[in-house]
């Protein structure tokens, strides 16, 4: 039995593709204070499209169904698990051709993941303080 063309062959495919049908969804703008008004209908209408909550005009938010944010997080995540697999291959076709490397200390690979979780946390951006409820 053979796969239509317009049939995705993988369950990674497939939420792709959901994700990417939602992305292309038009945007509703709509302000946090009618937001908060009608909040069922919001959600409702977060179900259908992409919905921007702004402040004064000014895009401060959004809301998208639950399914779409798990939709979304699963293929980034394959997305990094598939760019980390592509340069640790890539770092062993280097260490494989390297002549004669010394084998690295433990210090050294300390150093070197330090480094790497420097970098990443500058290209990160910075993420929303945390609310805290008071008891």
């Amino acid at each position: 039995m053979s796969q239509s063309p317009t049939q995705p062959t993988d369950s990674y495919t497939t939420t792709l593709l959901r994700v990417a049908e939602y992305l292309s969804r038009p945007q509703q703008f709509v302000a946090v204070t009618e937001a908060q008004a009608a909040f069922g209908r919001t959600l409702d209408m977060a179900h259908q499209t992409s919905v921007v909550l702004t402040t004064n005009g000014e895009p401060t938010g959004a809301l998208v169904s639950f399914a779409t944010l798990e939709a979304m997080r699963s293929a980034l995540q394959h997305l990094l698990v598939e760019a980390m697999e592509t340069s640790f291959t890539q770092v062993q076709a280097q260490v494989a051709s390297a002549p004669h490397a010394e084998p690295t200390s433990e210090a050294e690979l300390e150093a070197l993941v330090d480094e790497v979780v420097r970098r990443a946390r500058r290209q990160s951006p910075p993420m929303a303080p945390r609310r805290t409820e008071c008891p």
